[in-house]
């Protein structure tokens, strides 16, 4: 990576699910009064809203770092509050946003900390999304593999059981499969010789599994309204900075294939950035990698990983701004 540019944008990343996992930024909630207070005003809302706290949920102490993170009705709510109370961090320690990016549910974070819809609706709308999946739409999966887009030609199994959910960059994609085709795709992956990770998420986002929850999941955001964002907001359902929100964007967010590389494209064109990942585990860290090439100057740096270090790496990306 290059060292970082004073004359590019910063960019705030938000990534979806399955970069969540147990005891997530447990170094910023233990160091951070700003991180810590966001994430206690959230766990406030979702325990009257919801009647359980993401607090505990995130930092149980019978939980490994390990153990698959994948309650959605959990995980929804805990991964926004998460990255939203990363990014209200780094604003009281100085950092601002130029631009802010966001992939599935990172889309949601990135509009609520760009002020088009407030945190706390945001957050009751996030957390009650996952009732809606499970009552309407089959059990699935999301794969995340390290090949490109067009894997799937190129195996009968692959074209029959699963759906590109997601083109991450050129050698890095995500498949949604059916429950119970998981353990044939990968075992077809391991076949292929493909590297790839089960994402810890129980049903199959941006695909056609998903589409019995369409008119339920319309009813319920309907009633929201969007404001004018502070900074562009770029929607990798999109590809493109959001001009204005509303339910059919929403549900498009969840349900459309996520463009996370034609998006960085887009803003590379435009000139590039210096992007701060805010997912739990770095996700545009290593999708940058691949698609930031020599003549980019550009930097990506992530504040939280699974393996620890987070008060480090906040230092670090504090002290390249300042």
């Amino acid at each position: 990576m290059h060292s970082h540019s004073q004359s590019l944008p910063t960019a705030f990343c938000f990534a979806g699910q399955g970069s969540q996992y147990y005891h997530m930024a447990a170094d910023l909630m233990n160091a951070d009064a700003v991180f810590r207070q966001w994430m206690e005003i959230g766990d406030r809302i979702v325990c009257n809203a919801q009647g359980f706290s993401p607090l505990e949920a995130i930092y149980a102490p019978e939980r490994r770092r390990s153990d698959p993170f994948n309650h959605l009705e959990q995980s929804h709510p805990a991964l926004f509050m998460t990255q939203f109370a990363a990014a209200k961090m780094l604003q009281a320690r100085g950092l601002k946003p130029d631009l802010l990016v966001g992939v599935s549910l990172g889309e949601f974070v990135a509009m609520s900390i760009a002020g088009m819809i407030p945190f706390e609706t945001a957050l009751k709308e996030i957390a009650r999304q996952p009732e809606i999946f499970r009552r309407t739409s089959p059990e699935g999966a999301l794969i995340a593999a390290l090949a490109p887009a067009d894997i799937r030609e190129n195996s009968p199994l692959m074209s029959e059981a699963t759906i590109v959910a997601g083109e991450n960059a050129e050698n890095h994609c995500v498949l949604a499969c059916q429950a119970g085709d998981t353990e044939r795709v990968s075992a077809e992956l391991r076949r292929l010789d493909i590297p790839f990770q089960r994402m810890p998420v129980p049903f199959a986002f941006h695909s056609h599994w998903i589409e019995p929850a369409r008119e339920s999941y319309l009813e319920a955001v309907e009633p929201l309204s969007f404001e004018t964002p502070f900074w562009p907001v770029w929607s990798c359902c999109l590809g493109s900075p959001l001009k204005g929100a509303d339910g059919d964007l929403l549900w498009r967010i969840v349900r459309d294939r996520m463009q996370l590389r034609a998006t960085f494209a887009e803003i590379e064109k435009d000139g590039g950035a210096n992007y701060i990942d805010l997912s739990p585990t770095g996700t545009f860290v290593s999708v940058l990698r691949q698609t930031l090439r020599g003549t980019s100057s550009s930097t990506v740096r992530a504040v939280m990983s699974p393996s620890g270090g987070d008060l480090k790496r906040l230092d670090a990306v504090l002290q390249l701004v300042g």
